[in-house]
């Protein structure tokens, strides 16, 4: 019991042990190779972000699109800087709240580069400045600064060369400025470092600021870099950038903050980075460097409207499409670029993503993830493979599987109810694929290792039962009755004579390889004849025949097997010197026996116990008595049939019963070239004590011809102790095996 408890303890012990490594397994390899596991996320985030109908915009933001429309109808883009200050002086008149331009002004409008050449030679040839102003107007640069002053609320973009999404003419880097101009880029009004703040956000050596005309014009700037994360798809928008010490605001976020009333811009950073950003009392929440994820409404133009910058310059949008909005202005021309591939598609206008991001603050309608949103994914995969670890060790594979797929419904209904409570973007992919590698490694280790063991099992059964039987087994265990039944069998002892002597006058090791090679052979001739091997004891063999299937004839079986084991001994002699001198007994009894599974609850054996397993050991031990290879109970010789060498020696009475059994020697088979003669002789002589003579003469004549034949010898002994009162019967008692 203590080494079946103990086993069972080693198995949950390995089992535990495989299931804990496949979750450390998963996790080296999702903190060694991100990628992978990365690339899997974004794409499971987005079918569950986007799955369903997604959010209406709040309808306070539209865009005035530099579509194709526009380009047919106002010419070929860039446009001269006269045609955007039309479109601001628009938005003035239809009363847009905020403007905001994601177009980049780093340039000089070319009319104007040209116009200060006809200046520069105007000048030079005496013509006052007066008469170049009246005969050259007013630049376009100037118009647009104009027209963005008087409308009093416009915002320009820039862009850092943290992101380099948009890069000057030619690519030069130069045009990046390493200071600020006089009137800097918008930046937070407030920030709060608790002890131990780190600057954990992203940082920019250079900014592509508007010319300084439009610059000075504008009501602020705000960089317009979007994020793109490892598999090129734009989800998040960096909400602050470190650049000369100062902590930069987006666009989107200035021109919420214009919306607001001026609302403050509020950052905190801590120990992890950022940990807090804020416009008026309302929070939004970013990761650890700053970035809000955008939550995308439609595909372009099915979501926040779109007006056609001409049709807006043209007068020929309803007032109230603009009046109290916010206009984002951007391009939309498939021709002219600025576009990004996002979860909604891969044709997405960088002005949709801007305008998005702006409703989604008005709306307070935020997915965000973060290193907290990390470590809960990560602490609940583990968590996962360890609950199902620790409960394949109880559980059985179908059993298992069904709280697999428990546990992995429930831990999706977990987040998609923390998607749709407060935004928390928790992953799905670690967490279901530790779960779902954990009980694969599991099941794996518990097919190989325990189906290894059935293998052993049946492989050691086969052993002591013969293949085909266990196969029937294994076909349909019912034929397998726990606890014992009363069957008909036939029970086989077969020992070799003065072992005790040989092994007093042998090395061990020579006399464990001849036992070996022996019992190899015998055990086989047992398994052939469809026996089962019971009991190896030393040089001892235990068989019987009728169970645990059925046979027609189990004493036939165990004779026929009985003269195969001492032929395949001669054999044995003739070609090994170690068995020349080595001979066996062997006994056999029939009849009713009880079979089964013996033993305590936690250790048992398949064995057999009766009179008739006592009876086949005593019979064996006869044949030191009478010096004979087989002996048989009577029954047994007649369920076994003919075709047999046999006498019937006499009746027994053994140690142990007070019932005498009739006691049958088998020398062979008919036709083993056996003097069947000779055994007839012998069973008339012993027919005559029944018919009231003597047998004596005849005995003493068969014993001239056969001096060795010890059962004649006991025979003449026990006439001989008659005290002259005639003998009806030759029997025969022992007090000892």
């Amino acid at each position: 019991m203590v080494s079946a408890a103990r086993s069972r303890h080693w198995h949950a012990l390995k089992t535990i042990s495989w299931g804990l490594a496949a979750v450390v397994l998963v996790s080296i390899f999702n903190w060694r190779f991100k990628t992978p596991i990365e690339y899997a996320e974004f794409a499971a985030s987005d079918l569950r972000i986007y799955r369903r109908t997604l959010p209406q915009p709040t309808g306070s933001v539209v865009i005035a699109a530099i579509d194709d429309k526009s380009i047919a109808g106002l010419g070929r883009f860039p446009w001269p800087r006269s045609i955007e200050a039309r479109l601001v002086d628009a938005l003035r008149s239809y009363g847009a709240a905020v403007v905001g331009f994601d177009v980049f002004f780093s340039e000089h409008d070319p009319s104007d580069l040209e116009r200060e050449g006809i200046a520069a030679r105007l000048k030079a040839a005496g013509v006052q400045n007066n008469a170049i102003s009246v005969t050259l107007g007013t630049s376009n640069d100037a118009a647009f600064a104009r027209a963005i002053k008087q409308q009093g609320a416009t915002y320009l973009g820039y862009g850092f060369n943290s992101h380099q999404l948009h890069e000057p003419s030619g690519g030069d880097s130069s045009a990046y400025r390493t200071q600020f101009m006089p009137k800097p880029p918008l930046a937070y009004n407030i920030v709060r470092k608790t002890f131990g703040a780190t600057d954990d956000v992203i940082s920019a050596s250079g900014y592509l600021a508007p010319i300084p005309v439009l610059n000075d014009a504008s009501r602020g700037v705000g960089y317009i870099d979007i994020d793109e994360d490892e598999d090129g798809v734009a989800r998040s928008y960096p909400a602050v950038i470190r650049f000369n010490d100062r902590y930069c605001a987006p666009l989107f976020l200035a021109i919420v903050q214009a919306y607001a009333h001026n609302a403050p811009l509020s950052l905190d950073l801590g120990a992890d980075g950022v940990t807090r950003i804020a416009i008026g009392p309302r929070e939004i929440p970013v990761d650890e460097s700053g970035r809000m994820m955008v939550h995308f409404r439609e595909e372009p133009d099915k979501g926040i409207r779109h007006y056609s910058a001409v049709d807006i310059i043209n007068h020929r949008v309803a007032v109230a499409d603009l009046r109290g909005k916010i206009v984002m202005v951007g391009v939309t021309a498939h021709a002219l670029g600025d576009r990004f591939v996002t979860p909604l598609g891969g044709d997405f206008p960088g002005v949709e993503v801007q305008a998005t991001a702006v409703d989604n603050v008005l709306a307070g309608d935020f997915i965000h993830t973060s290193r907290e949103t990390f470590a809960e994914q990560i602490w609940a995969g583990r968590i996962l493979g360890v609950v199902i670890t620790v409960a394949a060790v109880f559980m059985n594979a179908l059993s298992s599987a069904i709280l697999v797929v428990i546990l992995g419904v429930s831990y999706f209904v977990y987040v998609t109810w923390r998607l749709a409570a407060d935004g928390a973007l928790v992953g799905i992919v670690f967490p279901l694929s530790t779960l779902a590698l954990t009980y694969f490694v599991i099941v794996s280790y518990r097919y190989f290792v325990e189906g290894k063991e059935k293998r052993y099992i049946r492989s050691a059964f086969e052993l002591y039962v013969n293949p085909h039987y266990v196969a029937s087994l294994i076909a349909d265990s019912r034929v397998l009755k726990l606890g014992g039944e009363r069957r008909h069998l036939s029970i086989l002892f077969a020992d070799i004579l003065n072992f005790t002597s040989r092994v007093e006058r042998s090395e061990a090791e020579p006399l464990v390889a001849m036992l070996n090679a022996y019992m190899t052979v015998m055990t086989n001739v047992i398994l052939e004849s469809g026996g089962v091997v019971d009991k190896l004891m030393g040089d001892g063999i235990m068989a019987f025949w009728g169970a645990p299937l059925p046979s027609q004839n189990p004493a036939r079986d165990a004779v026929d097997c009985a003269l195969r084991m001492l032929q395949e001994l001669r054999t044995l002699a003739e070609r090994d010197e170690r068995f020349k001198d080595v001979a066996i007994g062997i006994g056999i009894a029939t009849g009713e026996a009880i079979v089964g599974n013996f033993g305590g609850e936690h250790k048992f054996y398949y064995s057999v116990i009766g009179a008739t397993v006592n009876l086949a050991s005593r019979l064996e031990g006869l044949t030191r008595q009478f010096k004979v290879n087989l002996l048989v109970s009577r029954q047994t010789f007649d369920e076994a049939g003919s075709g047999y060498v046999a006498r019937e020696i006499g009746l027994v009475k053994v140690k142990g019963k007070d019932q005498l059994v009739a006691t049958v020697e088998i020398a062979g088979r008919d036709g083993d070239g056996l003097d069947l003669g000779y055994y007839e002789r012998f069973s008339k002589a012993i027919g005559l004590l029944q018919r009231g003579y003597s047998p004596e003469n005849d005995l003493r004549q068969l014993l001239r011809e056969r001096p060795d034949d010890q059962v004649i010898a006991m025979c003449l002994e026990r006439l001989g102790r008659t005290d002259r009162q005639p003998l009806r019967e030759m029997v025969f008692e022992f007090d000892r095996k």
